[in-house]
Order: C-alpha cells, then sequence, then structure tokens
C-alpha cells in the first residue's frame, strides 16, 4: 500500500503564500517550498505535476486573498473610493501578493478591475450619471488608485491613510465636478518658455 502524502496541496500553497509574503514571489522555488516545509523538495511533485501547477496554485491563493480583503465593498457609498482605500491598505500590508498579483512579469489587474467596475454601479446610481460618466469617472480614478497602490509597496510610510483618502476624495470631487458641468477640459499641451 502506497505511503499517504506528509503534506496535501493546501500545505504547500500556503507555504508557498508564507514565501511570497515574506520575500516575495521570485524566491518560490521547489527548494525554497521544500525548506518552509522541512523536506525535500519532491512532496511538490507528488502532489503537483510540476512546478508551473505549484505557482499557479500559489497566484490563485493569492487572488483569493485579495478577493476576500475587497469582499462587500460595494456595499459602501461611495464604493469606489472604499475600494481605493483597501486596495492601497493591501498594497501596504502585503506588499509582496500586491506586487506579484499586480505589478509583475504574469500580473492580473483584471481581477481589481472587475471589483472595481462592481463599485461603479453604485457610483452610478448614487450620483444619477450616464453609464458614459461612470466610464469617464472610472478612466480618471482607477490609474489614482493603483498608483498610490503602487507607491506604498516600497514606502508605506509615505501615504498615511488620511492623506490618501484626502487624496482621492479631491479627484472624485474634482472629477464629478468636472462631469456634472458637462464641459469639456481642454488638453493642455506643454510648451517650450520663451
Amino acid at each position: 500500500m502506497p505511503r499517504q502524502p506528509r503534506f496535501s496541496k493546501d500545505d504547500i500553497v500556503a507555504a508557498g503564500l508564507r514565501i511570497v509574503n515574506a520575500s516575495g514571489f521570485e524566491a518560490v522555488s521547489a527548494r525554497s517550498l521544500g525548506k518552509e516545509l522541512g523536506t525535500s523538495s519532491s512532496p511538490m511533485f507528488t502532489m503537483f505535476g510540476d512546478m508551473n501547477e505549484v505557482v499557479d496554485a500559489i497566484r490563485k491563493a493569492a487572488e483569493r486573498t485579495f478577493i476576500a480583503r475587497m469582499k462587500g465593498v460595494a456595499d459602501y457609498f461611495p464604493a469606489f473610493k472604499e475600494f481605493g482605500l483597501r486596495l492601497v491598505a493591501f498594497a501596504k500590508e502585503e506588499p509582496n501578493l500586491f506586487q506579484m498579483l499586480f505589478l509583475g512579469k504574469d500580473a492580473r489587474p483584471e481581477i481589481a478591475e472587475s471589483i472595481a467596475r462592481e463599485c461603479l454601479v453604485s457610483v452610478e446610481q448614487g450620483y444619477g450619471l450616464t453609464s458614459e460618466q461612470a466610464e469617464l469617472l472610472f478612466r480618471q480614478m482607477w490609474p489614482v488608485a493603483c498608483g498610490i497602490a503602487a507607491l506604498c509597496v516600497k514606502h508605506p510610510e509615505d501615504f498615511p491613510e488620511e492623506e490618501v483618502s484626502r487624496t482621492l476624495s479631491l479627484h472624485f470631487t474634482g472629477i464629478m465636478a468636472i462631469i456634472k458641468s458637462g464641459k469639456e477640459i481642454e488638453d493642455i499641451k506643454p510648451q517650450l518658455k520663451k
């Protein structure tokens, strides 16, 4: 009778997440997983076909962690601000996971974007926006929230929560004022001073 595996897939994935949290995604290898589990690298390949499957399982677990952090965000008003605050908090508290999910070579920002888009439904209804206006708001606020979060990965202390909240409010309020005014904004082109 074959011996039962000492580690489950979940154990291996949890070890992978610990490695990512401590040292970044690049540190995940069969050897580092074995070391984290106190064994050789062979358990990985009895539970998974190859290292690509292990990495994929770790990435999916990180995505579930992010989604769990965003749960219920659309229940807030304005939801997009709550989303922005939580995105920045995730980047500060889980910088290596944030980097793996949203800044790495295999980044999947569409996970965060789909959650942010859910928030726009409540913004559209709550502020009486057309779908085109809501899309314009999204296109202007999305890079602000993501940019602050990306900056927080390396220097979270530069962006206290109060400042992040105020920055998101200023951008949101300014964009909403422009949208509600119905006026076109001139595209200012830089010109060399004379």
